[in-house]
């Protein structure tokens, strides 16, 4: 017979018994304990052996992902491309800033009928982000944050998809088993980033000047641009993005630990509560209207 583990509805009433060895389950403490170190040590050992070239290609996709994330929240077109680009329309696009509030509003609706709480909070940080980097950040700051947005994102993107392996995301995700892919794909890059950034901090690498498609030469890479265009020393592009990678490292330690002693049900039931208690004060008040 298989361990069970059961818990109470804030109604107080018996949960469904949750199978501590289901992979699928996100209410296992030994899932969460045991399957995420495995799956990232998994990934470290491919990465560092001659099978690490073939992840070579969601390394750089990562590194493009993080651009077209900066022009996607400054309401601004983007298409990364795997192949070492990403083409950016400079223009605000209204096509682009509530195409990203809808599919962000499908999200909160699917979590708020599903009563997950954390996705529900995500959607709402993404939000107001996006609404900050739209209509208050200055276009030359916007040309900063695209720079280093790409070495950047190889390293707060994986780390944060790293991190949702423990968010329990609306059904229709299947994020249960899909889970598992992109924390190990996250892994790799994560892992291959933040120990090429150590040897650039140990002098053992230079800094990547350049691009992949026109070399070393070519003064539009984006370490270029932050030392040239944005007067970025190298010794602080390098301590940069080092402190990234460790504050990445320690985030992921938390919440590594936060899920894996369980205290996320803690604080996820009792947001949960505050935002009905929250939503029903706001109702009443309409009604006595």
């Amino acid at each position: 017979m298989l361990p069970v583990s059961t818990h109470e509805t804030e109604e107080g009433e018996p949960e469904p018994p949750v199978n501590l060895y289901d992979p699928l389950s996100f209410d296992s403490w030994i899932v969460n304990a045991v399957a995420p170190p495995l799956v990232i040590g998994l990934a470290i050992v491919i990465e560092r052996s001659f099978f690490g070239m073939l992840f070579e290609g969601f390394h750089v996709w990562m590194h493009e992902l993080g651009h077209a994330t900066v022009a996607w929240l400054t309401g601004r077109r983007a298409l990364p491309l795997p192949i070492g680009w990403t083409s950016v329309n400079p223009e605000k696009s209204l096509f682009v800033y509530f195409g990203v509030l809808f599919l962000l509003g499908l999200m909160l609706v699917a979590g708020a009928r599903e009563r997950k709480i954390w996705p529900m909070l995500l959607t709402v940080v993404i939000a107001l982000t996006q609404a900050y980097m739209t209509w208050w950040l200055p276009d030359r700051r916007v040309e900063m944050w695209l720079a280093f947005g790409g070495v950047g994102g190889e390293f707060y993107l994986a780390a944060a998809m790293m991190a949702l392996f423990y968010v329990q995301l609306p059904e229709k995700f299947k994020w249960g088993g899909c889970r598992y892919v992109f924390l190990f794909i996250c892994a790799s890059s994560f892992f291959d980033t933040y120990a090429f950034w150590k040897k650039v901090k140990r002098g053992e690498e230079g800094i990547p000047y350049g691009t992949m498609i026109n070399g070393e030469e070519d003064g539009g890479g984006d370490m270029n641009v932050l030392h040239d265009v944005f007067g970025w020393t190298q010794r602080e592009i390098i301590h940069t993005y080092n402190n990234l990678g460790d504050v990445c490292v320690i985030t992921l330690i938390v919440a590594y630990l936060i899920f894996a002693l369980r205290l996320d049900r803690i604080a996820g039931r009792t947001l949960l509560q505050v935002s009905e208690r929250i939503g029903g004060a706001l109702g009443n008040t309409v009604g006595s209207r």
